[in-house]
């Protein structure tokens, strides 16, 4: 009989942590020597070849979203079995995703409300950093000022229709992937014996794109250091302290939200220990934070989920895909507390009504962000119109964005797959006895 494997080495998520702490210190200190704005150089050169090495890595994963999803939901769907099935997992799903997204806006105003990070903030300090009210040309050219919370979600369910499959999988919507891919799994579920040959097609597919996502992330310590580094070689350490009581703000409502509501959630109605599934999706939580891309992310969650969770394909394969486009917690938290930020450095007081809107709005907007880096910013402009703000604030919080943006990030994963874990309990899907495959 022959005995257990010995390990070699460190295990993934320590190997990506190790490359996180050293992108970070390395690229402060590079940018503590160059200064801001370098543009030319061995350290401009140096920052080139970092970028451009964390780009080639999250373009390998988002290579793989295409065929993951696809190939994935179909399998998903099949394997159901009863495609009333289908109806069941997929309303509990929605359910979930809405009512933590609810709960994450309402810890983020409650926060606010308590800490007020807009008061007492040294103005001239902003102004001595550049830190201007210019909207970002992503923003203003979304026409958001013209479009509420509620037409944002009627054209997110309209558009999940594709004209053409061929071109919503060429562009990458991954919404329109899915609805495809549901709706034609069904059909060849319907079909019964005639489309046996292509599940098995497909299912070959989905079994490569499993072994792909594992051959990446060989390489993926090193890109996310690679691709840390570089951010934070253009970070001004010294936004992080002008806009510190911001980003306090905003991080604490993060770590309470992933750490005790949906930890909580996990605990009691997944019936999973918490810490136990962190450890399980811990490198997908790492890339998230490193890539500030949940779509980018998806490949290795799923594949977290299914060998170091012990949760059944047939519920991650359907879960993770449709959180990663309509699941943002970290997002709708931050923005809840990003527009209170600005009303109060703008010196506006927000009733309690207003603060209603932006709850309700903030909740639904978040669910047509994409999952995509700084696209917080565009559904910021919806609630910031909702609440009778002006646009012009989202220029005072872009200094820091792109680290918020990387936590936030991490903890929509976090939530994408507390949701596979309740939901996988709620079908018995899960199994207990289940031993990671490191």
């Amino acid at each position: 009989m022959e005995g257990p494997k010995e390990k070699k080495g460190l295990d993934l998520q320590w190997k990506i942590l190790i490359g996180i702490v050293a992108g970070v210190f390395f690229g402060i200190l590079l940018y503590n020597t160059a200064g801001p704005g370098v543009t030319s150089g061995p350290i401009f050169v140096l920052k080139l070849i970092f970028k451009y090495s964390g780009d080639i890595f999250i373009r390998l994963l988002r290579m793989m979203i295409v065929p993951l999803v696809f190939a994935s939901i179909f399998m998903a769907v099949i394997n159901l079995g009863d495609i009333r099935e289908l109806g069941k997992i997929g309303g509990k799903t929605v359910g979930y995703y809405m009512a933590t997204t609810a709960l994450a806006v309402l810890l983020g105003l409650v926060l606010v409300n308590i800490i007020h990070p807009g008061k007492g903030i040294d103005k001239e300090s902003l102004a001595a950093l550049n830190i201007s009210t210019e909207v970002p040309d992503d923003v203003s050219h979304q026409g958001v000022g013209e479009r509420s919370a509620l037409v944002i979600i009627i054209d997110t369910l309209v558009n999940m229709i594709p004209k053409n499959p061929a071109g919503a999988m060429a562009e990458g919507d991954v919404l329109q992937i899915i609805f495809f891919t549901i709706f034609f799994a069904i059909m060849a579920a319907t079909v019964k014996n005639e489309s046996r040959v292509l599940a098995e097609m497909i299912n070959g597919i989905d079994l490569i794109m499993q072994r792909s996502v594992m051959v990446v992330m060989i390489i993926a310590p090193y890109c996310i250091f690679f691709l840390v580094t570089a951010i934070f070689m253009d970070l001004g350490v010294e936004a992080l302290f002008a806009l510190g009581k911001y980003a306090f703000t905003v991080v604490v409502g993060l770590l309470l939200h992933a750490g005790v509501t949906l930890s909580f959630l996990v605990w009691t109605i997944g019936r999973y220990n918490p810490l136990k599934l962190f450890k399980a999706v811990a490198p997908a939580i790492m890339t998230a934070w490193s890539t500030a891309s949940s779509a980018a992310t998806l490949p290795l969650t799923m594949d977290c989920l299914d060998k170091r969770a012990g949760v059944d394909r047939k519920i991650s394969n359907f879960v993770l895909p449709l959180g990663a486009t309509v699941n943002m917690d970290g997002t709708a938290l931050y923005e809840s507390i990003a527009v209170i930020f600005i009303a109060e450095l703008m010196g506006i007081d927000l009733t309690m009504g207003m603060q209603a809107v932006i709850f309700i709005t903030a909740t639904l907007a978040a669910i047509g962000a994409a999952a995509i880096p700084g696209a917080g910013l565009v559904t910021m402009g919806i609630v910031l119109t909702a609440a009778g703000m002006p646009l012009d604030g989202i220029g005072l919080i872009l200094a820091i964005d792109r680290i918020l943006d990387q936590f936030r990030t991490a903890v929509n994963v976090w939530g994408d797959a507390t949701a596979a874990v309740v939901v996988g309990r709620l079908e018995n899907a899960i199994d207990d006895n289940f031993q990671p495959i490191e």
